[in-house]
């Protein structure tokens, strides 16, 4: 079964505690963050891997110290010998990381103002054409639904964003999910979550997926803050 969490980002966490936790994330991660200019892109990348160590500690009972989160060629995150496939996708305040016996692909987005014009140049012009057919109130939503199944499906295949993404189109009717592949023969599952101003949707082979989203702070309860003695002021 996909399993999938998600965790708030404590924006006010000191620059002491975020030294500190920055220790437990690794090299390739702590390099990544020393390059950023704003906090909030440090916070991103250190809640969403500190997300994915404190589910593989408490859930699948991994060591902290066990744990060796490489990276395929086109970027795509995996454990080292081992068949627990995850996900990682951030936005605004939150991290959700999704996890299965199969390949899995996630993507959050918050739902902000836009111009449709985006939807024209890349989505299908099936997408296009019910995307206008809402009610225009209802074509943010719309277009982020479309939006986050398609960065799930990407994220699932795992090779990047070299797919155009008019190869493959959806269609959403009454909570219903309609997938075509015009390029490749594959039939994977989708399913899509409402966050108070964000959309979120999950790409899996599985097609067991969880009524309701798991919330976890990755900073309480995590086996490697309680051996390495870090002490976090909450």
């Amino acid at each position: 079964m996909n399993r999938i969490y998600l965790a708030k980002i404590n924006i006010a966490l000191s620059q002491k505690n975020l030294n500190t936790l920055l220790q437990l994330i690794s090299e390739e991660n702590q390099d990544k963050c020393s390059r950023f200019k704003f906090k909030e892109d440090v916070l991103r990348t250190l809640y969403g891997e500190l997300t994915v160590r404190h589910v593989l500690c408490k859930q699948f009972r991994f060591k902290n110290e066990d744990i060796k989160i490489l990276k395929s060629n086109e970027g795509k995150p995996y454990i080292e010998d081992n068949s627990i496939y995850f996900n990682i996708t951030h936005a605004g305040d939150f991290v959700v990381c999704v996890f299965s016996d199969q390949e899995v692909g996630i993507d959050l987005e918050q739902i902000n103002e836009i111009d449709l014009k985006i939807a024209q140049r890349f989505f299908c012009q099936s997408e296009y054409e019910d995307l206008l057919a809402q009610k225009v109130e209802n074509h943010l939503d719309y277009f982020y639904s479309l939006w986050t199944l398609k960065e799930s499906y990407v994220k699932w295949l795992g090779t990047g964003i070299s797919i155009p993404l008019d190869s493959f189109c959806f269609k959403i009717s009454n909570d219903e999910i309609t997938f075509v592949d015009y390029e490749r023969e594959i039939t994977p599952f989708f399913k899509q979550y409402f966050v108070a101003g964000y959309k979120l949707a999950v790409c899996s082979i599985n097609p067991e997926f969880p009524d309701q989203i798991e919330k976890i702070d990755p900073l309480q309860d995590l086996d490697a803050l309680k051996r390495l003695n870090f002490e976090i002021e909450t």
